[in-house]
């Protein structure tokens, strides 16, 4: 008893690799490995990388900007016309800095979604689900062990994060202390340089916390993809059908298969006999084939029947007991004859014909 329990056990533990059919399924469902952080620190770097390109060019024209509108106006002239005036194109200058940033980040985080899931559309998922809000589903899910693993995970993340950030910040308080030695007009740009260092460091870090979470949600999913042996049997029978349905199916195939080669030794020029063991039915064209071919062949209840087939449709048999084994072991249905057998078989022909009053070039 003991030992059957421990063979239903072992039989239901999911050892096996997901099959095809299986991942299917599961992404019809949604369930795909993801990153959603992967998405937005790669979407942050992108953000960094343009501003480094662009930045130095769109802080220049915004400069010349300021100096211009405010040059331009007397503190006098002022009026609530006037500073909405400026405000409006600030407003405009700022859009047109933030447009292209914002789109580059946009293209980035959904390119990294596309790559991670490809492209996918599960219309079940845009459908209301109350359970989510449910407050029983909601404990239940952060009491199981997946959802410590998650918030083991997250505040993983949140120490590395600030640890890189609080060396960074280490790093820029040292150079704090250097910028009483520095002009006023060099200050913003040694603070900017060193805040977009600091942000370069964070992404970074992100970057690689967030793939390695990728390879987690990767690692997990093939995880809870697997199968047990009885599901891959019980998917097998689901997709080739049960084994006696099978083994009917290729009955009646060999029977279909057996009775069109009953139905050509009609087209046969002569039937190569054992006598009774073997019965190799041969045709000969010399328009249409390069060498005689064998177009039925049989032993023992099949060479028979053979038998019967040609002498009601007067097909000629010739017994030869060597040829009739050698053409049977060695040239299947539909082949010609191997060049070692021409001379043989030629001398069969010519018989049968002689025997016929009938000469073929």
């Amino acid at each position: 008893m003991l030992t059957l329990q421990l063979q239903r056990f072992a039989a239901g533990e999911r050892t096996e690799r997901a099959t095809p059919r299986r991942r299917q399924e599961a992404r019809k469902e949604g369930r795909v490995a993801r990153s959603p952080e992967l998405t937005s620190a790669v979407a942050f770097a992108a953000v960094l990388v343009v501003m480094r390109i662009l930045g130095p060019a769109v802080w220049g024209e915004w400069e010349n900007l300021i100096e211009r509108d405010l040059g331009s106006v007397s503190t006098k002239s002022w009026t609530v016309e006037t500073v909405r005036a400026l405000m409006a194109q600030q407003v405009m200058m700022a859009a047109r800095i933030m447009i292209p940033i914002a789109l580059v980040a946009v293209i980035a985080g959904l390119a990294v979604a596309v790559i991670q899931v490809r492209p996918m559309f599960v219309p079940r998922l845009l459908l209301p689900d109350f359970t989510r809000i449910s407050p029983a589903t909601g404990i239940r899910r952060i009491a199981s062990l997946q959802g410590a693993v998650e918030a083991l995970k997250s505040l993983l993340k949140f120490a590395a994060v600030v640890a890189v950030a609080y060396t960074s910040m280490a790093s820029l308080a040292r150079e704090m202390v250097n910028l009483s030695a520095a002009e006023l007009a060099a200050v913003p740009s040694i603070l900017g340089r060193s805040v977009f260092n600091l942000a370069i460091r964070v992404a970074v870090a992100m970057v690689a916390i967030a793939a390695i979470d990728y390879g987690y949600q990767r690692y997990h999913l093939e995880r809870s993809l697997r199968m047990s042996k009885q599901e891959l049997k019980d998917e097998l029978k689901e997709t080739e059908g049960n084994p006696l349905m099978r083994s009917a199916i290729r009955r009646r195939a060999r029977q279909f298969a057996q009775r069109r080669m009953m139905e050509s030794v009609a087209k046969a020029d002569v039937v190569i006999t054992n006598p009774t063991h073997y019965a190799v039915a041969l045709a000969y064209e010399s328009d249409a084939m390069r060498a005689p071919q064998v177009l039925a062949k049989g032993a023992d209840f099949v060479a028979q029947e053979i038998r019967r087939r040609a002498e009601a449709h007067d097909v000629p048999l010739v017994e030869n007991p060597p040829l009739a084994q050698a053409l049977y072991k060695t040239v299947d249905i539909g082949q010609e004859i191997p060049p070692d057998l021409y001379q043989a078989v030629a001398e069969v022909l010519a018989y049968v014909y002689r025997m016929r009053g009938m000469g073929r070039r």
